[in-house]
């Protein structure tokens, strides 16, 4: 017998010897030679969230708990047929490989946080060196966030944070996605310009200098004023500027951030009309 009786005069102690005395991480349950691990090892509380026991000797280590990007929808109670009860918590938020050895969620591509719950945003997770990551929640109360909108707070959305807490939504603040950087400020206001200078989902790509199309003085292109910005949910006040690459005279290289002019203009922006080709 491979057990072990140990007798104090406060308690007796059935030992777990099999199970390596429940390895230091548990307490053994000598009426029944098995070990009741600690939290972090696979606790009653942490196998009832898993479905399963990782050891029965507590020396696999459980990894941290996340709302499941995707599960099997339940219902909301013993009684209800309704199944839109989802996102229950789950290793590694269903998202990850948990290393037992070290208690660590090893994430899959494109997702981010102790517990996976997080996803990483484009450009290498660091928006190209760009841009800042941010919440979904978060932009909600950043002006210069795309789509732009001329309420104060895009309060409309689920992702809105009234007072700092969480949006409706359950995932508020684990989406996250880039705010390009820009040399100007962005935004619908007075001397503020519709578009970043870096855009793109990972704010890889460069905007070229702008200017107003020489062949357009009737109308200045660069006012924004009383323009819809991209989205659709915001209108440019007075003084404020649209950006247009190369003038419209050029062609963008929006890796480099310069113009190729078009026949007969030139300049940095594209805006000076070469004199030699008027006419020719």
């Amino acid at each position: 017998n491979d057990q072990v009786f140990l007798t104090t005069d406060k308690v007796s102690i059935l030992g777990c010897k099999s199970y390596n005395y429940c390895n230091g991480h548990g307490k053994c349950k000598y009426n029944y030679n098995e070990c009741e691990c600690e939290e972090g090892w696979g606790s009653p509380r942490e196998v009832a969230m898993l479905g399963f026991k990782p050891s029965y000797d507590c020396n696999q280590k459980v990894c941290p708990f996340g709302n499941a990007w995707g599960d099997q929808p339940a219902p909301n109670s013993t009684t209800s047929k309704s199944t839109d009860k989802a996102h229950s918590m789950q290793e590694c938020s269903n998202m990850g490989i948990c290393n037992r050895e070290e208690g660590v969620c090893e994430c899959f591509i494109g997702y981010r946080g102790a517990s996976c719950n997080k996803r990483a945003c484009p450009g290498k997770g660091d928006c190209s060196g760009h841009g800042k990551c941010v919440s979904m929640s978060v932009q909600t109360r950043m002006p210069d966030a795309l789509p732009l909108t001329n309420a104060n707070n895009k309060t409309t959305s689920g992702y809105y944070e009234p007072g700092g807490h969480h949006g409706s939504t359950w995932d508020s603040n684990r989406l996250f996605g880039c705010v390009c950087d820009s040399s100007w400020p962005v935004g619908l206001g007075y001397g503020e310009t519709q578009q970043p200078e870096w855009f793109g989902a990972d704010c890889s790509l460069k905007r070229c200098p702008t200017g107003n199309n020489p062949g357009t003085n009737a109308v200045d292109e660069t006012d924004g004023f009383g323009k819809t910005a991209d989205g659709g949910n915001g209108v440019g006040k007075a003084g404020n500027k649209f950006h247009v690459d190369c003038s419209g005279k050029g062609r963008c290289d929006f890796k480099s951030g310069t113009c190729q002019c078009f026949a007969g203009y030139y300049g940095e922006n594209c805006g000076i009309v070469d004199a030699k080709s008027i006419g020719t």
